[in-house]
């Protein structure tokens, strides 16, 4: 037998890789990397990263990793989906550019600046019958998964509280964070950054129809974008949800409680924990071991799917993502004006 294998083997070999779904992964910063290591592991599925700089691009095929110079050469090697991981302020241009090449996308979140921004993708998508995803990850996490199975045990819900909080210069030690875009009031700040939050609790509790909000900037980071924001608003139910979000505070903490007539439900973010404490019955707990990369795998795989006409209810369209925009939109109106403002859905 030759080095190569037998000549049936060979042709098996390229039969697969012709027949494998090719990826393209725009921005190759960290949470860019991650979702070409995540891809890259996957079977019938070839990756192309797509670095924004020239220098980037040799140190990547260095490295030994499959890149193409731009989305026409991706799209020329046959890529028919698009994860756009750049930097916010470019989402619905890279977007855009994609969708004109053929290929459906999935935007790392935000979907975009603002709804109104957001809503230029979704239009297009439509003109174009391509398809639009949100890279909402948390959505496939296991224990946020067992919190939204089993919140309905706790009966009716009075109050959710969520909080995410975190150090901001914590989070790219290897990067001043005073560049990120994380900094930048057009482009950053919590709303964005912790859009999250925002997109679990529409998609647990339902999406409101008004917000009150105040954001913050203490000038404790020395950053344009807001530090803190605190957002309240009412359920169809009656339920009154409120939410945390800052870039202040060690140690972090991803937390949210519901209470309802029959008890209370906790989960803990951080470690993947649900704690279900009903009146008269032990308190229960459930403790899930998924890995980071494991969420992420979870979601590639959802929309990678896609390409084969399987659909996943976890995965954040591009329309839950004009509507998490909405909220964040209401929350800076209602910190302008001191007051609960309608969210206005595109």
């Amino acid at each position: 037998m030759s080095q190569g294998g037998s000549l049936a083997t060979r042709e098996a070999r390229g039969d697969a890789e012709r027949s494998a779904l090719c990826v393209a992964v725009l921005g190759t910063g960290s949470i860019g990397m991650r979702h070409v290591g995540v891809l890259r592991g996957m079977s019938r599925v070839n990756v192309l990263a797509v670095p924004l700089r020239p220098t980037r691009r040799q140190e990547l095929m260095s490295a030994g990793y499959p890149t193409a110079r731009s989305l026409d050469e991706a799209a020329g090697l046959g890529a028919r989906l698009c994860l756009i991981a750049t930097d916010t302020g470019r989402h619905v241009e890279d977007g855009l550019a994609a969708m004109a090449r053929g290929m459906d996308v999935l935007v790392e979140k935000p979907l975009a600046r603002d709804a109104s921004e957001g809503k230029r993708l979704t239009t297009s998508a439509q003109e174009q019958q391509r398809k639009v995803f949100v890279g909402c990850v948390l959505r496939f996490s296991e224990s946020l998964n067992v919190f939204r199975e089993r919140v309905r045990e706790v009966g009716t819900l009075h109050t959710v509280r969520i909080a995410c909080q975190s150090y901001l210069p914590d989070w790219r030690p290897g990067r001043p964070y005073h560049e990120s875009y994380s900094a930048r009031a057009d482009e950053g700040g919590v709303l964005r950054d912790l859009i999250h939050e925002i997109d679990y609790a529409g998609w647990i509790f339902g999406w409101p129809a008004a917000v009150h909000a105040r954001l913050k900037n203490l000038g404790r980071l020395g950053i344009a974008a807001e530090e803190l924001a605190e957002l309240s608003w009412e359920t169809s139910t009656g339920c009154l949800v409120s939410i945390t979000l800052d870039y202040l505070s060690r140690p972090p903490c991803r937390q949210m409680k519901a209470c309802g007539a029959r008890g209370t439900i906790e989960w803990d973010g951080l470690v993947g924990n649900v704690r279900v404490a009903l009146e008269g019955a032990p308190v229960n707990e459930t403790c899930s071991s998924q890995a980071r990369d494991a969420m992420f795998l979870a979601q590639a795989t959802a929309f990678v799917n896609t390409a084969h006409g399987i659909s996943d209810s976890r995965l954040a369209t591009g329309e839950e993502g004009l509507r998490a925009l909405a909220v964040c939109d209401a929350a800076r109106r209602s910190s302008s004006t001191h007051q609960e403002e309608p969210v206005a859905y595109q």
